[in-house]
């Protein structure tokens, strides 16, 4: 039998309401996690990092080329866009719209290829970040009133990439329960390494097809599925989190604000394009539960072009906007 589709939250309840204080109950203190959130920080951003910026030193000479660096660019729209843009923020996170088992089950495995945690830590994470956006206990707030004592400069550092190393954990029971009961959800949570792994064997995988139609020699197939995996996966990797954590940022702290939200998001146009509309921060803040982030032409937002897809195809409902 099929799995019946997560319908969109009432607006009233799609986040949790902050409660006096700053709601630090719902927290689990760091000190829990620090050996996990240090050990996932080292596989999944600095190894990435460091593959990144050592390959050009032990790859083939062929691997600055168009072909491979349009490879990469392809693997980060199946991963940031579909993945985390659609399936893990628009879909999971704010249940913007609804969408069948089997696209629920895909858009979020694509999600978990970019390496930032599982669905329901994801959901929990951001969740928490809206309700308590720029105060104390926002897991990645820039900010400094979310961050007595630290300096603007520590405090845009911290709210960027020094929060991966060791946060607070908001409790899934709050910020995600109705995911603690989906067998989706969970299942993707199970086999999240798997994920992660399946997002560098693919673009290995094309490179090596890509490399057998036209070279005979086995050997230029292997340095193909290598190259490919490189372009795909530790660099797809590394730049997509910077690409992720400036909207945690930059777009807290640089831009337009056209809404008056009682945080310091904005929108920032020159994010827009390699975030798929994700920049478009304000408008984000000031209507969560929607389902389109840009606001006419001037403001594209392929993430909303991928869930009107969706639609033509019969893939997604209940559209929120």
């Amino acid at each position: 039998m099929p799995l019946p589709p997560l319908q969109p939250l009432d607006p009233q309840k799609a986040l949790p309401a902050a409660s006096s204080g700053q709601d630090r109950k719902h927290l689990i203190p760091r000190r829990r996690f620090v050996r996990d959130q240090r050990r996932h920080f080292g596989f999944a951003v600095v190894l990435p990092t460091v593959f990144t910026l050592s390959g050009p030193l032990w790859l083939p000479g062929a691997w600055l080329d168009w072909h491979w660096a349009a490879l990469g660019l392809l693997m980060w729209w199946l991963v940031g866009c579909w993945g985390v843009t659609v399936g893990l923020h628009r879909l999971y996170a704010h249940r913007s719209f609804s969408a069948p088992a089997a696209v629920r089950w895909l858009l979020g495995g694509l999600g978990s290829m970019a390496a930032q945690g599982s669905v329901v830590y994801w959901v929990a994470l951001h969740r928490c970040h809206h309700t308590l956006s720029d105060q104390e206990g926002d897991p990645h707030s820039p900010s400094p009133s979310a961050r007595p004592g630290q300096s603007a400069r520590k405090a845009f550092w911290q709210g960027h990439v020094g929060w991966a190393v060791s946060h607070d954990v908001p409790k899934p029971t709050r910020y995600a329960a109705e995911l603690l009961a989906d067998p989706v959800a969970n299942s993707l949570a199970k086999h999240y390494w798997a994920w992660v792994w399946a997002g560098i064997a693919l673009p290995a995988a094309l490179g090596a097809v890509w490399v057998a139609s036209s070279e005979a020699s086995s050997l230029a197939v292997w340095q193909g599925a290598l190259i490919g995996a490189w372009w795909g996966g530790p660099v797809r990797i590394a730049l997509g989190h910077h690409v992720i954590w400036s909207i945690n940022s930059v777009c807290h702290r640089y831009g337009s604000r056209p809404h008056a939200t009682t945080d310091t998001s904005t929108n920032n146009a020159w994010l827009s394009l390699i975030s798929w509309g994700e920049s478009w921060h304000n408008n984000h803040h000031a209507s969560a539960t929607s389902a389109r982030l840009g606001r006419g032409v001037l403001q594209p937002d392929i993430g909303w072009w991928c869930v009107k897809l969706l639609a033509a195809l019969g893939l997604a409902k209940a559209i929120r906007v």
